[in-house]
């Protein structure tokens, strides 16, 4: 009786084992099928903003995001333009980016993804260098499209303290370093300030043919991070609600899609919303299911 009971029970043990392993299996299998979320008419070329390059080993300026629209069936670039230069200069290397992307793919157009001071080059790029038939839809991300008060401020700041020639001089000996041939710290600092943007606005209009939407976050006093705590404080005072880096006014622009929000109280920064968690540590924001939203929100508009 014993006997039978423990042959019973091997019996049983190697049935659940083979159900579980093969359970595991078809979730594997299920996993290595690619999903079409984000199979977009149209490559996506993902352009980065200050501070930073997107073609540097030990900086992740996009975390995952660009894997997980591949994985999800896009088709992605990454812009690898300059971290410290004007917007006119970036423009022209996006121009050429653009140019080698179509011509790799046989895309007649580009769907551009864009964080920060990327978006401003990317509208230079559309309205000014004649490349609006070449460019489906502009995504802006937490941009400065009318100016921030920090670039101000800081200018300012440095300017007063006799800091800046040493702190531009430092700042373009990093941006080599991680890649840029001429970079140019001022104007790129400059360019991102309330009165150029205001200038910028009304000599580069939107080209009609192009798609424009933008996102962006708002970040509390209780944010984490002291370095966002700090802008946040001098943007609230100056522009209002903001992500640490650009108002709430200031990023919306074309087809404003809302407010990327978290269920943390202190918010999503300027960085969180590109998935550059090593800003704060603590933000729980879903940056790769976001990205997903956007390229699958442009497949189903046709782009």
């Amino acid at each position: 009786m014993l006997h039978i009971l423990y042959n019973n029970l091997i019996y049983k043990a190697i049935v659940s084992i083979f159900i579980i392993l093969l359970f595991q299996n078809c979730q594997t299998q299920k996993e290595l099928v690619p999903n079409k979320l984000c199979d977009t008419k149209y490559p996506i070329l993902m352009v980065h903003g200050v501070a930073f390059r997107d073609d540097v080993s030990f900086i992740k300026y996009w975390s995952h995001l660009p894997k997980v629209l591949e994985k999800n069936g896009a088709k992605v670039f990454l812009a690898n333009q300059d971290a410290y230069n004007s917007n006119v200069e970036n423009a022209l290397q996006l121009r050429e980016r653009v140019f080698e992307i179509l011509h790799e793919t046989g895309a007649e157009k580009v769907n551009i993804i864009a964080h920060s001071k990327g978006g401003i080059e990317s509208r230079y790029l559309i309205s000014k260098l004649g490349m609006a038939d070449m460019v489906a839809s502009l995504t802006t991300l937490a941009t400065p499209h009318r100016g921030s008060y920090i670039a101000d401020t800081l200018i300012s700041w440095l300017t007063k303290k006799d800091w800046l020639e040493k702190v531009i001089h430092s700042v373009q000996f990093y941006a080599r370093i991680i890649g840029d041939k001429n970079p140019d710290a001022l104007i790129a600092a400059n360019n991102l300030t309330i009165t150029y943007m205001e200038n910028f606005n009304q000599s580069v209009p939107n080209a009609p043919q192009v798609y424009y939407q933008s996102y962006g976050g708002i970040v509390s006093k209780d944010y984490p991070a002291w370095i966002v705590r700090v802008q946040q404080k001098i943007l609230s005072e100056k522009e209002g609600e903001n992500d640490g880096v650009v108002s709430l006014k200031s990023y919306q622009w074309g087809n404003f899609k809302g407010i990327v929000k978290t269920d943390q109280e202190f918010g999503v920064s300027h960085f969180d919303i590109v998935g550059m968690k090593f800003i704060s540590r603590q933000s729980t924001f879903d940056a790769e299911g976001f990205i997903v939203q956007i390229a699958n929100d442009l497949k189903m508009r046709g782009f």
